[in-house]
């Protein structure tokens, strides 16, 4: 009888264990890339103050996030036929194939906290597409060009490493920063954590904005083949239906904190967010962005702190 019982209790640790693995196996990485923060300052920081620094975020008119795609699932499953194809095993991704720049503009001026509970409505923020770009110059003109005044260009925060990951019925955007190390004054009141991930939900161009959220001033320009996935009875679309949501100028989204820390995301998703160490010199946000360094404030970048 001893015998049956330890078989049986190995019996239900393999079930256990195919549990997990049945768990992990749920997440589906859609897209990796580079992940950057920028905010512009407000008009009057640059008409009143002598040395145009923000202070705080009271002084800040706009947030923003950019994603730059390095990879995607689709070119790495073409690439696995490909290989099997030739019968190879090489390694080429073709980055620039599948690269592409989006510009996100962040509702409230800074990213939702993380909760361990459910998420409040007033913690749902609101974003929009701010516009796609084929290469990073036509990006960087539109961030560090002077909008209002001379010198209220927006200035880089913040980067790292993203992967958009499906999770069951939901798709989580989930970030590890590089730079700075660790999040200083200005990342802490913008909400820029150090490993963090967000639920993504799309509004439904179909329907009225819900009441509560700000609406964009252009309708989201999705093409028919686009807009046929969207119900006429649904507020709110997972990300998780169709990437291709996010890769039209003004489509609007609701983001909601989701997890903290790089472990958890790995022992829920099973994905590993592999961060680089990043000095000025090397910095991705200068090399892969085209940014040159002496014509951007650096010290929110390096140091943490607002300038």
């Amino acid at each position: 009888m001893e015998k049956e019982s330890e078989k049986g209790a190995d019996s239900r640790r393999s079930d256990i264990d195919d549990d997990n693995k049945n768990q992990e196996t749920t997440a589906e990485v859609l897209e990796k890339g580079d992940i950057f923060f920028f905010y512009r300052p407000k008009t009057k920081i640059v008409d009143d103050s002598s040395d145009g620094d923000v202070k705080s975020i009271d002084d800040i008119r706009r947030f923003f996030m950019v994603t730059a795609t390095t990879t995607t699932a689709a070119n790495t499953e073409n690439e696995q036929q490909q290989q099997q194809f030739d019968g190879t095993n090489s390694k080429t991704p073709k980055e620039e194939e599948s690269q592409r720049y989006r510009l996100f503009v962040i509702g409230k001026k800074s990213l939702p906290e993380i909760r361990t509970s459910e998420a409040r409505r007033s913690e749902r923020y609101w974003a929009k597409v701010g516009g796609i770009f084929e290469n990073p110059q036509e990006l960087t003109s539109e961030l560090l060009s002077d909008e209002f005044r001379r010198g209220d260009a927006a200035r880089p925060v913040g980067e790292g490493k993203y992967a958009i990951v499906k999770h069951q019925d939901h798709a989580e955007l989930a970030y590890v920063l590089e730079m700075p190390e660790e999040p200083g004054e200005a990342q802490r009141e913008l909400g820029i954590e150090k490993e963090a991930s967000y639920i993504v939900s799309i509004i439904n161009p179909k329907v009225p904005v819900p009441t509560g959220y700000p609406s964009s001033e252009e309708p989201p320009n999705y093409p028919e083949s686009i807009l046929k996935e969207f119900g006429e009875n649904e507020n709110f679309i997972s990300l998780a239906r169709d990437l291709r949501f996010i890769n039209f100028q003004n489509a609007q989204m609701i983001l909601v904190g989701a997890r903290e820390g790089r472990d958890v995301i790995q022992k829920e998703f099973g994905v590993d967010i592999r961060e680089e160490k990043e000095t000025v010199h090397s910095a991705d946000i200068f090399s892969k962005l085209k940014i040159e360094k002496d014509k951007v404030p650096t010290k929110p970048l390096i140091e943490g702190k607002f300038e």
